[in-house]
C-alpha cells in the first residue's frame, strides 16, 4: 500500500474513532446528568412532601388544641357556676333572718339557672371536639358532660329543700361528692388533650 494512502487511511481510522469516542463520552455525560438530575427531583419532592405532612399534622394540632381548649373554659364556668350556688345554699342557716335566707336562696337560683345556660353552649363545644376527633377526646367530652348532670341534680335537690326549710348537711355532702366526681372527669379530659396534642419529637 502508498505510504501515502496508509497514512490517509490512517487519520480518516483515527478521526473516526475519535468521533465516535467524543460521542460516546458526551452520551455517557449527559446519561449521568438525567440520573442526577432525576435523583434532585425526587429528593425535593421527597421533602416537600415531608414538609406538607409537617404542615397539616402542626395544622391538626392547634385545631384540636383550640377545640379542647373551648370545650375545657367551658365545662369549668359550668362548674364555677354550680360551686358558687352551692356556697350560697351553704351559707344560709336556720338561725338567719328571713330576708338574708332568701336573698342566699336567690342568688343560689340565679347561679344554677346560669349554670344550666352554659350547659346548653356547651353542647355545641362539646360536638367540635367530637368533629375535631380523636374518638378518645370525644368519649372524654362526654365522660365531662355527663358527670354534670348528678351536680346540677344536687344543687337543685339542694334548692327545693332550702325551699322547704328542710335542709339538712347531707345536701351539701351529696353537692361535694358530685362536684368532686364532675370535676375529675374535667381533669381527665385535659390530661387526655394535653396527650393528643403532644408534639412528636421530630416536631419539637
Amino acid at each position: 500500500m502508498d505510504a501515502g494512502l496508509a497514512g490517509l487511511l490512517g487519520g480518516v481510522i483515527g478521526a473516526a474513532v475519535g468521533a465516535v469516542g467524543a460521542t460516546a463520552s458526551a452520551w455517557i455525560t449527559g446519561t449521568k446528568a438525567e440520573q442526577q438530575a432525576a435523583i434532585q427531583s425526587e429528593t425535593q419532592l421527597r421533602q416537600a412532601r415531608l414538609q406538607i405532612a409537617a404542615e397539616r399534622t402542626r395544622a391538626l394540632r392547634e385545631s384540636r388544641k383550640s377545640a379542647y381548649l373551648g370545650f375545657a373554659e367551658g365545662c369549668h364556668l359550668v362548674h364555677s357556676a354550680l360551686s358558687d350556688a352551692g356556697i350560697k345554699l351553704g351559707g344560709i342557716a336556720a338561725s338567719d333572718p328571713p330576708e338574708e335566707r332568701e336573698e342566699r336562696r336567690q342568688a343560689a337560683r340565679r347561679l344554677w339557672n346560669e349554670a344550666r345556660t352554659l350547659n346548653r353552649r356547651l353542647d355545641r363545644l362539646q360536638h367540635i371536639v367530637f368533629v375535631e376527633g380523636p374518638s378518645e377526646m370525644g368519649a372524654a367530652a362526654q365522660a365531662a358532660t355527663a358527670a354534670l348532670v348528678p351536680h346540677f341534680a344536687a344543687v337543685l335537690n339542694w334548692l327545693h329543700a332550702v325551699d322547704r326549710e328542710a335542709e339538712t348537711p347531707q345536701h351539701a355532702a351529696e353537692q361535694d361528692t358530685a362536684h368532686t366526681e364532675a370535676y375529675g372527669k374535667l381533669l381527665q379530659f385535659l390530661h387526655a388533650a394535653a396527650d393528643t396534642t403532644l408534639p412528636d419529637l421530630h416536631d419539637r
